[in-house]
């Protein structure tokens, strides 16, 4: 018997230093590498505002060494438009010097996360 195997259809959908939009089969992934500061906050909510809609919304700050109060704003005003309509948001690639700041902020709870960070560094080492 052969195994089937399902192809990802992936897009992208916008690709700019530091800020990537891929569409997954319906599924967007917003992928925020290096330093995400004011000028990726407005370069992503003119993206997502020119992107068609998508069933799903996962994260991928992996890469990112810092991101920004204003990107955050961003990410939590999509989430709750998403919410309104019933769809998921999720951290799908996190990042422990990220997740320390969500902490020290309280957000954490509002970017839940799909699986374990990518970085084995300890939250503290963000800080120091």
């Amino acid at each position: 018997m052969r195994a089937c195997t399902r192809q990802v259809f992936e897009m992208v959908i916008m690709e700019q230093p530091g800020l990537s939009l891929l569409d997954e089969d319906g599924r967007m992934i917003v992928k925020i590498e290096g330093n995400a500061r004011v000028e990726t906050a407005m370069l992503l909510k003119q993206s997502l505002a020119q992107t068609p809609a998508a069933r799903e919304v996962a994260i991928d700050w992996s890469a990112a060494e810092h991101v920004d109060a204003s990107v955050l704003q961003i990410l939590l005003a999509l989430r709750k438009s998403l919410a309104e309509r019933g769809l998921p948001f999720m951290v799908d690639k996190d990042n422990l010097k990220v997740r320390g700041y969500l902490k020290l902020s309280g957000l954490s709870e509002y970017f839940p996360v799909r699986d374990r960070p990518a970085q084995a560094a300890p939250a503290e080492s963000a800080y120091g």
